[in-house]
């Protein structure tokens, strides 16, 4: 089985999210950052959840977390995002990754020891290929 977690908010997030949901938003939306959490199992046993999350609630409830390969964030912040990927990073996660639109921040992601930080533009929507390559 595989762990997907795709946490964040913003622009960018609620693109992703849309692109799930057939353009429809979970009811928390909006108040709290987000997570999308999909397990792959073999055949159809797939199983996706949207939830609120935070950091506070991550870092209290880390043995929870373990069982993530990929984790995707999109922060809304640089300290937000920094916070995220320094505790998956101290968890062992195996793949991190970060959608940002700071250019700025890439480098800054990768020192922090981001797998891959892509880049894009404010207003991009095309956030397909994520939704695709995690159900495939």
């Amino acid at each position: 089985m595989k762990h997907y977690l795709v946490m964040g908010k913003g622009e960018a997030f609620t693109s992703f999210v849309q692109t799930l949901c057939c353009d429809s938003l979970p009811a928390f939306w909006g108040r709290n950052p987000g997570a999308f959490s999909l397990t792959a199992g073999p055949g159809d046993k797939t199983i996706q959840r949207f939830l609120p999350i935070s950091f506070d609630e991550c870092y209290r409830d880390q043995e929870s977390l373990l069982l993530y390969h990929s984790v995707y964030i999109f922060p809304d912040e640089w300290a937000e995002g920094r916070d995220f990927v320094t505790l998956f990073k101290q968890l062992g996660t195996c793949r991190i990754f970060v959608m940002t639109q700071e250019h700025r921040n890439a480098m800054l992601f990768k020192a922090l020891g981001t797998n891959h930080v892509i880049v894009s533009q404010p207003g991009y929507k095309g956030y397909g290929w994520l939704a695709e390559q995690m159900s495939g």
